[in-house]
């Protein structure tokens, strides 16, 4: 390997629940605070030593107040706290999405209409469609998805938690789909969307149960 492929690739992080080595970018980094308070760290500059969660699905639901004793042997941490943290998680998240979203929204086409329009474009694109959307909506959307994909065009279709939850984003009442360009340097932009709005969706998930 020679010393440009070795900087080219992004550093590897274990997560402390599984034990898995992954990519520093598609983990999430958490800190400790002076009072012993854990917070996360999405943009991953915090000052101090931090610990990574891969956040999968199997991880969020082994992770309790247990599995964080293991933070004490580095940290002065204050437990139990697993059920305040989920709820940092989920506001953290919530306000990332909200700016990275608000900055797309220019360029964004919001509702059925405009989403259907720009799925004709042969532009790499990204689907946000709410998990209440229609059925009808649904169908449609998949059908156009499906003709792009036989095309050879590039789409990412993400879940958004509801109709409610994308209006807010978008400073709307009420919003069933976006679509969102994906193509040139918005590209990395949307593999973090996406990123987030799995995380997001996984942790409501788990706080509902």
């Amino acid at each position: 390997m020679n010393e440009v492929q070795a900087a080219s690739e992004s550093p590897m992080r274990s997560c402390l629940i599984c034990r898995e080595s992954k990519e520093k970018q598609d983990v999430l980094r958490f800190v400790v605070d002076d009072e012993g308070t854990i917070w996360p760290d999405l943009q991953q500059k915090a000052p101090g030593r931090g610990v990574y969660f891969c956040m999968s699905e199997l991880c969020l639901s082994r992770i309790n107040d247990k599995r964080l004793q293991a933070l004490k042997a580095k940290f002065s941490v204050v437990l139990p706290q697993w059920d305040d943290l989920q709820q940092r998680i989920i506001s953290s998240l919530q306000q990332q999405l909200k700016r990275m979203l608000t900055r797309q929204r220019s360029s964004a086409s919001i509702g059925r209409d405009a989403v259907m329009h720009r799925l004709w474009n042969n532009a790499p694109v990204m689907l946000l469609r709410a998990m209440d959307a229609g059925d009808a909506l649904v169908r449609q959307t998949d059908d156009g998805l499906a003709k792009r994909a036989e095309a050879g065009n590039k789409s990412l279709l993400v879940s958004a938690p509801s109709r409610q939850w994308l209006g807010e984003m978008f400073d709307r009442d009420d919003v069933a789909i976006v679509a969102i360009n994906a193509a040139g340097p918005a590209a990395a932009i949307v593999k973090k969307l996406n990123v987030y709005c799995v995380w997001y969706g996984r942790i409501k998930v788990l706080g509902n149960r």
